[in-house]
């Protein structure tokens, strides 16, 4: 009796996990979009599954902030902000800058192998035009840097990070287009890793974080248009 409810609950959690995966791929390739209203059936039918699992992933979602749920309406996907954008990327600055020491204090013949394969990667990604595997490459690029550092906490974090961006700004960050420059920072950060030079990759990691973060930002302002002194005003008073 025991052994078979165990095997329900464990049928659950398969279930919800199934939906999680599947809301996850559609948020990322735009099928739901900021602002949108969930429709439960609408998404089990996709998925195949029934509405419960699809309520259970919501919930999910709604712990890391990428949908909301309103009494007697239901969930939403969460708008994107100008806010929330900037914070995301001056973390990951601070982040993945602080675990240089520690990269290179782990640095070894078999976790370098594993960065030269995502650098490959996307370097693929970059040549092919490939926008989405490009914004995936690129995020599994970082963490695997990161991931040399044995720091498990602080990749969480990043990971979390990486989550909000694909899942509510996959949109926007295709529309804003990938600065020029990005791949050509990827190979200066990789080759100052290969060099074992911890000043130099904090620096490559610095510039290219610092880029991105204007790149993407620029493009908000834009895209909002609000002009730079509205943008500093619109920050004094968070």
């Amino acid at each position: 009796m025991a052994e078979k409810k165990q095997h329900k609950k464990a049928e659950k959690i398969d279930l919800a996990q199934k939906a999680y995966h599947g809301i996850r791929q559609m948020l990322f390739y735009n099928e739901i979009l900021p602002g949108q209203k969930i429709k439960y059936q609408d998404l089990a039918d996709k998925i195949g599954v029934s509405i419960t699992p699809v309520i259970h992933a919501l919930k999910w979602l709604e712990f890391k902030n990428i949908v909301s749920h309103e009494a007697n309406r239901g969930y939403f996907v969460n708008e994107v902000s100008l806010k929330e954008i900037t914070e995301i990327y001056d973390t990951r600055l601070l982040l993945e800058v602080s675990l240089v020491p520690e990269i290179m204090n782990h640095l070894d013949d078999q976790s370098f192998k594993r960065l030269e394969g995502a650098f490959d990667a996307y370097r693929k990604a970059v040549n092919e035009e490939n926008y989405y595997n490009r914004l995936m490459t690129d995020m599994k690029f970082h963490l695997t840097l990161a991931s040399i550092s044995q720091c498990h906490i602080q990749l969480k974090m990043l990971q979390e990070l990486f989550d909000m961006l694909l899942l509510k700004y996959t949109r926007n960050l295709i529309l804003m287009g990938i600065t020029d420059s990005s791949l050509k920072e990827h190979v200066h950060i990789f080759k100052s890793l290969a060099g074992r030079n911890t000043e130099e990759l904090r620096q490559a990691l610095c510039i290219h974080l610092d880029n991105v973060r204007k790149h993407i930002t620029d493009g908000f302002r834009k895209m909002f248009d609000i002009k730079p002194q509205e943008m500093v005003d619109l920050f004094s008073l968070q």
